[in-house]
């Protein structure tokens, strides 16, 4: 998981952006406005009607899908076309926009409306695979995730129900909070973990992991390859800088940025597995690029 600036989402979004939710949020209130009416003429109770008008507003939001599907290019472009959780690019996936906080229902909790006042609020989605996004099985690795309308959060306060209402604290780490995105790091083995001993961390780790499917065995192996290869390029290029091969020090060192510059599929676990040879000048050179 690498940090991404909301700013740049923000840059790349539609000219047409503001109007388009303009439309859909009013189309939803419509739609809202007339299952009240009609459950008003039909005489139901309080429940009935407010039973009635989530199902009205549900339907109507998801009749509006097509709006921050607009926003997916803006999404993709500030993560270099990964997915904001895992940091994959994924052929078979169709790269889903996520809402960060549920806009229908939680799971957490089944009474619940929903964050429908964030339904189309572009700071809310998040560009994700359909392994992080969607309930899926890891056959191989018996293990199972997807983000779906789980939204678990930290008590207090409970969670917000309406825009009004204080804002809930998120168990969930967030891509777009920079603070978040460094509790998680990366062992040696590919498996996740927590980047401290902080009880608080370690729980929100833990959920995290569970339901962005972070441990899938594929992705495992594939970070589990990205510390070997870095290990090798490190190695090779000491041994070439101790023997004066210029030329060979500077190809490692090459292999070595393209594997931890933001374009790079895992660069954060990369990067991770690079800061463990800092002490090396050149290596905290690196590191300390912006790339």
């Amino acid at each position: 998981m690498r940090f991404i600036l909301l700013d740049d989402v923000f840059d790349e979004l539609p000219p047409d952006w503001d109007e388009k939710v303009a439309s859909a949020t009013a189309f939803v209130d419509r739609k809202v406005r007339d299952a009240e009416e009609a459950a008003k003429r039909e005489g139901l109770g309080v429940d009935e009607t407010e039973k009635s008008s989530r199902t009205a507003r549900h339907a109507a939001i998801n009749n509006k899908g097509s709006v921050w599907r607009l926003a997916a290019d803006a999404l993709r472009k500030a993560s270099h076309d990964k997915c904001w959780y895992c940091e994959t690019r994924q052929d078979r996936s169709d790269k889903p926009v996520d809402h960060f906080r549920p806009k229908n229902s939680i799971a957490e909790a089944p009474d619940h409306p929903g964050y429908h006042w964030l339904a189309f609020e572009w700071r809310n989605l998040r560009y994700s695979c359909t392994f992080c996004n969607s309930k899926r099985r890891d056959l191989d690795g018996g293990t199972s995730g997807g983000k779906q309308d789980h939204f678990p959060i930290i008590e207090p306060p409970p969670h917000a129900r309406c825009a009004a209402d204080p804002a809930d604290r998120p168990t969930l780490l967030d891509p777009t909070n920079d603070n978040d995105t460094k509790q998680l790091t990366f062992l040696r083995n590919g498996f996740p973990a927590a980047a401290n001993d902080n009880p608080e961390t370690k729980v929100r780790v833990e959920v995290s992991v569970d339901l962005y499917h972070l441990k899938q065995i594929a992705l495992v192996r594939k970070r589990k390859r990205v510390a070997a290869d870095m290990e090798e390029h490190v190695a090779k290029a000491e041994e070439a800088k101790a023997t004066g091969l210029d030329p060979d020090f500077r190809f490692h060192k090459k292999k070595i940025i393209k594997m931890v510059r933001a374009r790079a599929e895992l660069s954060t676990a990369a990067r991770i597995y690079l800061s463990g040879y800092r002490d090396k000048p050149w290596v905290d050179e690196i590191i300390s690029r912006d790339l």
